[in-house]
């Protein structure tokens, strides 16, 4: 009887070895997609010295910030353009978010605005998979431009960010008040009777030599210090920084009493704005 035992035995771990496998084996749809979120949440200053950003009201002679010449100012708007948003995939492609301009709608282009609390980016039919990183131009570039008349978040009239044809759309715009400067500006927030307001319209989408046309968008690389995982039924939320003291001083520091009301392609690469603008951004956290 022993050895009839034994191949009994032997068939039945057999069996239950293969319906262990069968149960543990997981198949992954490759066409299965799922949604993305990215978070921009403006600051001012990092580590313990960081303030969260809030907005004053004109003419308020509050100043709660500090630029790294130690001239206090406050905030009156802060909006900015991000678009060509790339996920970095980690073992999977990266993805590219797909862009779209016309007279009827615009898709892959997002506005951040801190007056209406606008500071999310929603990215939707991503791959599954993990990524690593991201990346994304903080402007419009010519297929954004070029297109003429365009809908949704890129018509003018919605956005507030437009200059003309030849400068195309503002990059970033950043408004306020500092008792460093001579007052005199003009833009949404601030006009010529604030003694202390400053403007800074930050863009430009081309190069023209000898012209007050310049290129000043700016692409900028985002790496996570931990993957993000998209999967059907879960949302992965990637928290973004943007450092206004970073805006106004992380490779050339802006001084309010002299250049504080800025328009102009060039001025603006002059000033060296968009190389600022380029390391304002920073990694915070995944959940």
């Amino acid at each position: 009887m022993t050895k009839p035992f034994n191949f009994l035995l032997l068939a039945t771990c057999a069996l239950a070895l293969v319906a262990c496998g069968d149960d543990d084996e997981t198949t992954v749809d490759p066409a299965a997609t799922s949604s993305f979120e990215v978070e921009f949440d403006n600051v001012v200053g990092d580590g313990a010295e960081q303030r969260d950003l809030s907005l004053a009201a004109v003419d308020a002679t509050d100043y709660p910030f500090t630029n790294d010449m130690g001239q206090d100012f406050n905030l009156t708007m802060l909006k900015y353009f991000i678009s060509d948003v790339t996920l970095h995939g980690d073992g999977v492609d990266d993805y590219r978010v797909p862009m779209e301009a016309s007279v009827d709608v615009s898709r892959g282009y997002f506005l951040i605005d801190e007056a209406s609390g606008n500071q999310f980016v929603n990215l939707t039919d991503v791959p599954v998979g993990d990524y690593n990183g991201m990346s994304f131009t903080v402007g419009i570039d010519s297929a954004g431009v070029e297109e003429g008349a365009t809908g949704g978040i890129l018509d003018p009239v919605v956005n507030g960010m437009w200059w003309s044809w030849n400068a195309g759309y503002v990059a970033v715009k950043v408004e306020g008040q500092s008792p460093a400067s001579p007052g005199g500006a003009r833009g949404n927030t601030i006009d010529t009777t604030a003694a202390n307001g400053f403007v800074y319209h930050i863009g430009g989408w081309k190069e023209r030599p000898g012209t007050r046309l310049a290129y000043n968008n700016r692409r900028v690389r985002i790496d996570f210090d931990d993957d993000a995982t998209v999967a059907v039924g879960e949302l992965p939320h990637v928290h973004l920084e943007f450092d206004v003291a970073r805006l106004f001083g992380a490779e050339r520091d802006i001084d309010f009493s002299l250049q504080n009301n800025v328009h102009s392609p060039a001025d603006n690469q002059a000033l060296g704005f968009p190389d600022n603008i380029e390391r304002a951004f920073r990694y915070d956290h995944i959940h």
